[in-house]
């Protein structure tokens, strides 16, 4: 396990920026091996520290009385059995403090911000495929990506008109207003967008996303029913959904 003491040090001193404190908070989410590591320091630093503490006090105050060298105290079998159950019961706190991570440490995210979070990570840059030419979705995604939103959706209306059985441009006029910030227009095309029969339909997912970035009263209730809905249903972003779900916000 990769040793992550002084980045977690950071974290919990205050010293990471809110772009490191962001990164920080999503490898606990995503990173099983962080995320143990996190546990195993909080149980360590909260656990033990003052009870190894006084131990140490103890320890210190037998040798002086005994005349034993501290070389010979360190290295003896019993102290090095003493240290072993020390940190196995500390592991046995591991699952204790992921719990409470989740729910008392993390600190806690609007739907706003969850939104914003998923939108930074999938929908800054969509995908292009690496053709010898572009046609017009290839060429919409490069405007798109390249931050050229209202060239990007001059070329999507256009191609969603010429090809009104084509789901792609659907799909990329609602990002696109989503990006916007034309939350209204977005829930339009993102209503569309389930009309069209997918293997994977992201439809109702990014009916949800859209609620939760407008943030409106009533707009987090009806964004947590169709995220219910994605995840009873085995929809597109099922994983993210029920994420989200398990979140209090």
């Amino acid at each position: 396990m990769e040793n992550y003491t002084e980045y977690i040090d950071d974290y919990f001193a205050g010293n990471l920026n809110p772009e490191e404190r962001k990164n920080f908070e999503n490898q606990m989410e995503t990173n099983k091996n962080f995320a143990e590591e996190v546990a195993f320091y909080l149980a360590a630093k909260q656990a033990l520290r003052q009870e190894l503490a006084d131990e140490r006090k103890q320890w210190f105050r037998q040798l002086a009385s005994e005349n034993v060298t501290l070389s010979e105290r360190t290295t003896s079998a019993p102290v090095r059995k003493m240290w072993v159950y020390r940190l196995a019961a500390a592991a046995v706190f591991v699952g204790v403090i992921l719990l409470a991570w989740n729910l008392f440490l993390q600190p806690s995210a609007s739907p706003e911000q969850l939104a914003d979070k998923y939108i930074d990570s999938h929908l800054e840059n969509l995908s292009i495929k690496m053709t010898a030419t572009l046609d017009s979705v290839q060429e919409g995604l490069r405007l798109y990506n390249d931050g050229q939103y209202d060239f990007a959706l001059r070329q999507f209306l256009d191609l969603a008109k010429r090809e009104p059985s084509n789901d792609v441009p659907v799909k990329n006029l609602g990002i696109i207003y989503l990006r916007l910030g034309n939350y209204d227009k977005a829930l339009d095309y993102f209503h569309q967008l389930e009309k069209y029969s997918l293997a994977a339909n992201p439809a109702i997912f990014y009916q949800a996303l859209t609620l939760m970035k407008r943030n409106k009263p009533g707009d987090r209730e009806q964004a947590r029913k169709l995220l219910n809905v994605v995840s009873k249903n085995d929809l597109d972003e099922k994983e993210t959904a029920d994420r989200w779900l398990n979140k209090k916000w």
